[in-house]
C-alpha cells in the first residue's frame, strides 16, 4: 500500500509540473527593399509567413521593429522623421481622417500591423514585441505604413541626405505552443 501511495504521489507531482513549451518555428527579417516597397505604397502588403504545414490556430505572430521612416514632406531629407511606432499625438495631422490605413490619430505614421481577424496594430517601442495571437488555420498577416493620402511617393527608410542612418527593420517571429 505504502508503494501505491508514493506511486500516484509521484504521478501526480509530474503530471502537474507539466508546462507549456513555446517552440519558434520561423524567425525572419524583412529584406530592405520589402520594407521600403512597404512604406511607399498607399496601401497593405502581405508578409507571407513561410512555416512547414503553414501557421495554425494558435499560434503566436511575434513583430519586433526598430529604426527610423524618414516620410518627407519638408525641405530637406531627414527632417520628418519618426519611428514604427508612430508619432505622438500632437504632430499627427490636423485631420486623422486624411490617414490612408487608419483614421485613428495614435496610429499616425506608424508601420501597423493587421490579419485576417484582427484589426491595425502599431508595433510596441524597441525591445518589446507585438504580439499578435493567430485565430485560425491559414491566417494571413499584412503590414503597411500609416501616411497620409497620396504622400507616399517621398518616403524612405532611414534619415539623413541618403538616409543610410538608423534604416527601418522588421523581423517576425512565429511561435507555436505545445502542451509537455
Amino acid at each position: 500500500m505504502r508503494a501505491f501511495t508514493l506511486l500516484v504521489a509521484a504521478t501526480l507531482t509530474f503530471t502537474a509540473t507539466a508546462a507549456d513549451l513555446e517552440s519558434r518555428v520561423l524567425t525572419h527579417y524583412l529584406p530592405q527593399d520589402l520594407l521600403e516597397t512597404v512604406v511607399r505604397t498607399d496601401g497593405w502588403t502581405e508578409i507571407e509567413l513561410k512555416v512547414k504545414g503553414g501557421v495554425r490556430k494558435d499560434d503566436t505572430v511575434r513583430i519586433w521593429t526598430g529604426g527610423s521612416i524618414d516620410r518627407g514632406n519638408g525641405d530637406q531629407p531627414g527632417q520628418n522623421t519618426n519611428g514604427p511606432i508612430g508619432v505622438e499625438a500632437g504632430l499627427a495631422p490636423a485631420d486623422p481622417k486624411s490617414l490612408a490605413l487608419s483614421p485613428e490619430a495614435k496610429h499616425a505614421f506608424a508601420l501597423l500591423v493587421k490579419t485576417e481577424s484582427s484589426g491595425p496594430r502599431a508595433p510596441l517601442p524597441a525591445g518589446k514585441p507585438l504580439e499578435i495571437k493567430l485565430t485560425q488555420d491559414k491566417e494571413k498577416v499584412w503590414i503597411g505604413f500609416n501616411d497620409e493620402k497620396g504622400r507616399f511617393a517621398d518616403n524612405h527608410l532611414g534619415k539623413g541626405r541618403r538616409h543610410e542612418l538608423d534604416p527601418l527593420w522588421l523581423r517576425v517571429e512565429v511561435v507555436r505552443t505545445i502542451v509537455d
